[in-house]
């Protein structure tokens, strides 16, 4: 996967949603599908356009879109904890 660190993506209520792999400095945006590791609400079988949901809190996460060629999940900054690396 080359040079990076896996973080841990959760939503502001606690819950941990998924692991996560990110390579470069900077917020955290947009995830993409194949970089996550452990998915814990189902993110990966989700279709485009669809707007996953916290099983905790049932806040929206973001929105899964087809981004420069890859499918990603493009996270509503205001439901995730901020991380920045």
């Amino acid at each position: 996967m080359g040079t990076g660190k896996v973080v841990h993506i959760e939503c502001k209520c606690g819950k941990l949603l998924f692991r996560y792999f990110k390579a470069g400095k900077g917020k955290i945006i947009k995830c993409f599908i194949n970089r996550m590791e452990n998915d814990f609400v189902g993110i990966r079988n989700l279709p485009n356009f669809h707007k996953p949901l916290c099983p905790n809190c049932q806040k929206e996460l973001g929105i899964i879109m087809i981004i420069s060629g890859e499918v990603a999940l493009k996270l509503n900054q205001g439901t995730i904890r901020g991380i920045r690396i």
